[in-house]
């Protein structure tokens, strides 16, 4: 009994009378197997209703994130052999509201990507020139390129329990991307995109989200570095309006 997996899955279908219970499966597990391939393998030999989303298996495309036993983690990556001999409690990803069992809606999370217009807005470049970047440059926003937009930091994030409308760390993370970018033309505007309560003032800078983040990237840092960009910006404007012969050198 110690090698079989056990698994006490979390349940939702709006479509039935009760529609919120647990059911417990298992199985015998083989050599590697992670999680998602253990709930594949309960999907297609015990309960073909069983739902929950998964697409590339390797830990890029970021859909299978789940909480498994309180730990928010993606399923492709967390490996059974050390969940035997025991129940394993698997919910679907916190924050977010249930479609049906681990699948849940993830439409205000994107609805807030889409808010960062996530792409590179280049400045204006005359032709046959081309705007280079340094090595310390690349180097600082290489970590916020790998957000594989999983979710995983909105489950673990206490903002959430006081604004729901939070953009969330992995959003904040990805507006610190292209600010840093000196490419990008949108300093301006992206510091105001993030100016407000549900923006860089509302993390609790409690560093969940960097310590739970699959790929390494730290929201938490480019959340404080953007307040400090944002407040020089805030002094240097003041500075601009004051009467010039308060600063004649101005």
């Amino acid at each position: 009994m110690d090698r079989l997996l056990t698994l006490k899955v979390h349940r939702f279908d709006p479509h039935r009378e009760l529609t919120r219970w647990t059911e417990t499966f298992q199985i015998q597990p083989w050599g590697r197997m992670n999680l998602l391939e253990a709930l594949l393998r309960i999907q297609e030999e015990i309960d073909g209703s069983l739902s929950f989303r998964y697409s590339c298996r390797g830990a890029v495309c970021g859909s299978c994130a789940m909480r498994v036993n309180g730990q928010v983690v993606l399923a492709c990556r967390t490996p059974v052999k050390n969940l035997l001999g025991k129940t394993t409690l698997v919910e679907p990803l916190p924050n977010f509201p249930v479609i049906r069992d681990l699948i849940v809606d993830m439409s205000a999370f994107f609805n807030h990507y889409r808010e960062i217009e996530p792409s590179l807005q280049g400045r204006p470049l005359e032709p046959l020139s081309e705007n280079r970047m340094g090595e310390e440059e690349r180097k600082e926003i290489d970590p916020y390129i790998n957000c594989i937009l999983c979710g995983i930091c909105y489950g673990v994030c206490p903002a959430f329990e006081r604004d729901v409308q939070f953009l969330g760390p992995a959003m904040l993370a990805k507006a610190y991307r292209f600010l840093a970018d000196s490419r990008d033309e949108r300093f301006q505007e992206i510091l105001e995109a993030v100016d407000s309560q549900k923006g860089l003032w509302g993390c609790n800078t409690v560093f969940q989200c960097v310590r739970i983040c699959p790929k390494e990237v730290p929201p938490t840092l480019g959340i404080v570095k953007m307040r400090r960009k944002l407040l020089r910006h805030r002094l240097a404007s003041l500075i601009r309006r004051l009467p010039s012969f308060i600063f004649p050198l101005l």
